[in-house]
């Protein structure tokens, strides 16, 4: 998430009619509504808002709004612009409007900005319909439709995908650039970033259409499409190969209400001695990040240990003194299949092998 060039990204007539509205249209905080979840552009043009601009915005005191309970028991934050009349009954409808999308316990951590374009044009820069700051958990948007053909709420939801990125463990990457652990590992993050087709963190065309995070923040706002019964807009942000398939929502909703939070670790005792000289064990694993393999030997017995793919070749190995333990540690991008042998270089004993994966 990067300020982008919105001059080209959007038709020079929407960026004329949208300084144009601003001009001369009254500022008045719109009502959201889910069915204009669909008005939105290719894609969002938006930017990191750092943290000391996010606190000095919050310093200023500009704003009207504050902590509303949702009919659900939510408690969520709505900070308006004073360039709109106070109402807070509107506002209400925005933390309800909020609450609406899919969402985790993360809810309660944002803080929403609302304001006109010209000012959320202020913060988060010249080309940017939005912002987002991972650190403060604030989200600048326009609080009335930014173009014709792009809704307020359509923005506000582009965010809050990246706010509930920025509040997911996706190790060893940072979720608000790769997407959260399922979808990302889904879609291949890791192993096409390696491989130069994907671009976390890209600022301009073409590289931006393959942007993970980005895309990610975009098929958040589509799976709020979907979930509210509005048919799917033509959607132009990335090649076909990221576009938000049936599984790919799927695991992104998972994402969002169930997330991962920790690996899962295995042990596995077992002894050599005579001719039994190795032990190999099948890892599998549906997730990308990282592979620990912790092998200890009991005393008499010097051990390798020695990790390969499924197919055979060798990701790597550590020699275990007798009655000493060592880790190996490897990133899982893309493979979902590891062999790891425990062979006998000398003596006779026991080990014990602990395996922590995604």
């Amino acid at each position: 998430m990067r300020v982008l060039r919105f001059a080209l990204l959007l038709p020079a007539a929407v960026v004329a009619a949208a300084a144009a509205g601003s001009a001369t249209a009254a500022q008045t905080l719109e009502r959201p509504s889910l069915a204009e979840l669909a008005l939105a552009p290719q894609f969002v043009p938006d930017s990191t808002l750092p943290t000391t601009r996010a606190r000095r915005l919050l310093s200023l005191g500009s704003y009207w709004g504050g902590r509303y309970t949702t009919p659900t028991g939510e408690a969520v934050t709505v900070y308006v612009s004073d360039s709109y009349p106070q109402n807070p009954a509107i506002a209400q409808q925005w933390a309800n409007f909020l609450d609406s999308l899919v969402h985790g316990s993360e809810l309660g951590a944002v803080t929403a900005y609302l304001a006109p374009l010209s000012e959320v044009q202020s913060v988060c820069g010249a080309d940017a319909l939005g912002c987002y700051s991972p650190d403060q958990s604030l989200l600048v948007a326009p609080g009335d439709d930014p173009a014709t053909d792009t809704s307020a709420a359509a923005v506000v939801t582009h965010e809050y995908g990246h706010h509930v990125a920025a509040h997911r463990n996706n190790t060893p990457w940072a979720a608000v650039d790769y997407g959260t652990k399922r979808w990302a590992s889904y879609f291949q993050v890791c192993r096409r970033t390696r491989a130069g087709e994907l671009f976390p963190g890209a600022e301009t065309l073409p590289s931006y259409t393959f942007n993970p995070g980005e895309v990610f923040a975009e098929t958040y706002r589509v799976l709020n499409q979907h979930k509210a019964g509005i048919q799917e807009t033509p959607w132009d942000v990335v090649d076909e190969s990221l576009y938000p398939t049936a599984k790919g929502l799927t695991l992104l909703s998972e994402d969002v209400t169930n997330p991962w939070t920790k690996p899962t670790t295995t042990a596995y005792r077992g002894s050599l001695a005579g001719r039994t000289r190795s032990r190999t064990y099948t890892v599998s694993t549906g997730l990308d990040g990282t592979l620990a393999v912790a092998l200890r030997a009991s005393a008499g017995i010097r051990l390798r240990l020695g990790v390969a793919t499924s197919a055979g070749a060798s990701v790597g190995s550590r020699t275990i003194a007798a009655g000493r333990h060592s880790t190996f540690r490897t990133t899982i991008c893309g493979r979902r299949s590891y062999r790891l042998r425990v062979t006998d270089l000398r003596g006779a004993g026991a080990f014990t092998l602990a395996v922590s994966r995604p």
